[in-house]
């Protein structure tokens, strides 16, 4: 396996925490990695400095170079992030962690990225998985800042509605019943 370490800028809540991110390639990709692997650079690199926009392009070729390389779909789900395009971030996220389900990093900014979202159960959910990923004291402390903050939030808002618990039939049949007396009075009065 060839092996590189590359900073990736993790922003919670008003911190920028730089933080060092493995991006092994298996070795059988290295050749036609080394590509994917500058792309991923110059990408990282951008954004960085602020460019989501042709960050988004670096990290684009990244993947289509090496589309099993989970750490260029984490990069690509925080370039989108930044650019407020949530749904193909929400997918790059995701399509990091399938690739990898053992990377922390995958898993972390899934998590924080619900969170951000507002969903609470699927960010609790990631934040599980990445615990079980995680394998250093460091990466522990970001999971935890991040929790914190959630029950912070949670704390001082208002609750949401889960939507997870079906309606009770007496419910429904009362919705019913409502909903053809309405129409009968719709029908009798227009008569």
């Amino acid at each position: 396996m060839a092996s590189s370490t590359y900073p990736l800028t993790l922003a919670v809540e008003g911190t920028r925490t730089e933080t060092r991110v493995s991006s092994s390639v298996p070795s059988g990709m290295v050749a036609l990695g080394m590509e994917a692997l500058n792309s991923f650079r110059e990408g990282m690199e951008l954004l960085g400095l602020g460019e989501p926009r042709e960050a988004i392009s670096r990290l684009e070729n990244a993947v289509a170079c090496a589309p099993d390389y989970s750490n260029a779909y984490i990069g690509l789900g925080m370039a989108y992030a930044m650019d407020s395009r949530v749904y193909p971030a929400l997918d790059s996220f995701e399509r990091a962690a399938k690739l990898d389900p053992r990377n922390f990093y995958a898993h972390f900014k899934l998590a924080q990225f619900h969170f951000k979202l507002r969903i609470p159960k699927k960010g609790y959910e990631e934040a599980d998985r990445a615990l079980r990923c995680a394998t250093t004291p460091e990466e522990r402390r970001l999971l935890a800042q991040i929790l914190k903050e959630e029950r912070q939030r949670e704390a001082g808002g208002v609750r949401r509605p889960t939507w997870s618990k079906p309606f009770s039939r007496t419910w429904v049949r009362v919705g019913f019943a409502l909903l053809l007396a309405a129409c009968v009075i719709l029908v009798l009065h227009v008569r």
